[in-house]
């Protein structure tokens, strides 16, 4: 029996998820390469999206066949699988906090603050770690939507 590993799951919504954007995008019109239509860029990541996925699905190793360890004795009163709920609660919280401030805000705040709080959601993480991570992904953030795309987002709007 084959059991799908992380890297199928992945594969296999990825490509679903680039076919649905690219069927979608070829409703706003294509063009053409010299006129492009407004559906053109979404059908191109689209179709790219479900190529990572294709690409994905096929270098996908097949689960192990060993037993998985028993968990901890402090865990075994938990049936099925540990949830991660830190991490899941600090990626929705840092997409909100992306949602709020960005109106509010600015595209800095905005940035700053769903970097940071998603970072934190690894335990491993430090504040100074995600501060570092959100910093830098802030300024990336900057140069590449505000500068180099015009994002009609303001970088600061108090």
């Amino acid at each position: 029996m084959n059991k799908w590993t992380k890297d199928h799951v992945g594969g296999a919504l990825l490509l679903a998820l680039g076919v649905a954007v690219a069927i979608a995008g070829v409703g706003y019109g294509l063009g053409s390469l010299r006129q492009m239509g407004s559906g053109f860029f979404p059908t191109a990541l689209g179709v790219l999206l479900a190529l990572i996925g294709l690409a994905l699905l096929a270098s996908g190793r097949r689960a192990p066949r060993a037993v998985p360890p028993e968990p901890p004795a402090e865990m075994a009163h938990l049936a099925g699988p540990l949830v991660q709920w830190r991490a899941w609660g600090c990626i929705v919280a840092g997409v909100l906090a992306f949602v709020v401030l960005g109106e509010h805000g600015g595209l800095v705040p905005a940035s700053f603050a769903a970097v940071f709080i998603s970072a934190m959601g690894d335990r491993r993480n430090t504040w100074r770690s995600a501060a570092a991570l959100a910093a830098g992904l802030t300024v990336l953030g900057v140069i590449v939507f505000h500068y180099g795309l015009h994002l009609l987002l303001p970088l600061f709007a108090w």
